[in-house]
């Protein structure tokens, strides 16, 4: 995939707007992280670039083609989507939800072939998720359903995937973990990565670059260190947050307000 470009976006749910005039692009081989608060747009952004929504206003284009005329099936197979909370048969097992990933590379009736019953098996290996292969989606907890999932997505084998908090419902170790097999399968395969992340720190750590939005507009976009800074951290979440330089990694960190602190009104590094 060359790029996966948003130009002027305007996207609503009925007559509400949620996003205005959107417009940057995703190159293979980065991770671009969508960060804002809570109702920014983030989800509604990765809906449109997967379809579920279709935009007011702009266009969606992957490979320099519009996404609104492609076939379901080809989109499928250039695009795989981690939502942020999945619905998923109850009664089919782990196994049985990453080998759906296979779908699009399959004609009409045809079967799964070993081919792809071991790539299903690879994907759930690289997301340590082998282990709940024959049990059901209803046994598993919110966090282990997401693992499955984007397991899913990685045996889909697509040049795009997109993910909608992809850390939710797990606790730190297991968010490194995700987020560390995201990145590698960022850079060793090509890929073209966007996910909505909530944490700005582990957004900080792992993408290289940043969409900062406000109120489902653009308020700026570049490398971590471009984009989070104090003064756009406070102009977007608001006063009281503290960006200073990580003393290990050299990026960006934020320490947010704390009520009990004096001076929790003013904004520095």
């Amino acid at each position: 995939m060359k790029t996966l470009e948003a130009h002027n976006l305007t996207l609503a749910y009925g007559t509400k707007e949620v996003v205005h005039n959107m417009s940057f692009q995703a190159v293979p081989g980065e991770m671009v992280g969508l960060v804002g608060p809570n109702g920014s747009g983030k989800s509604t952004i990765i809906k449109a670039l997967c379809r579920v929504l279709n935009p007011r206003e702009g266009w969606v284009k992957a490979n320099g083609h519009d996404i609104a005329k492609m076939h379901r099936r080809e989109m499928a197979k250039l695009i795989s989507v981690v939502p942020q909370t999945p619905v998923l048969p109850s009664a089919f097992t782990a196994f049985e939800i990453v080998l759906m990933g296979r779908n699009p590379h399959l004609g009409t009736f045809q079967y799964e072939s070993s081919r792809d019953l071991s790539i299903a098996w690879q994907a759930m290996e690289r997301c340590g998720v082998q282990q709940f292969a024959d049990r059901r989606i209803s046994e598993l907890s919110g966090g282990e359903i997401q693992s499955v999932v984007i397991a899913r997505a990685l045996a889909q084998e697509t040049e795009c995937i997109l993910l909608d908090e992809p850390t939710a419902n797990l606790d730190i170790g297991r968010q490194i973990e995700v987020l560390d097999l995201l990145k590698e399968e960022c850079h060793r395969r090509n890929l073209t990565v966007i996910a909505a992340i909530h944490d700005l720190n582990l957004a900080a750590h792992y993408c290289e670059k940043l969409v900062l939005i406000k109120k489902g507009t653009l308020f700026a976009f570049g490398t971590p260190q471009e984009v989070i800074t104090t003064d756009n951290i406070c102009q977007v979440y608001g006063q009281g947050s503290y960006v200073h330089t990580h003393p290990l990694s050299g990026l960006p960190a934020v320490l947010p307000k704390v009520s009990n602190l004096k001076d929790n009104n003013k904004c520095a590094i």
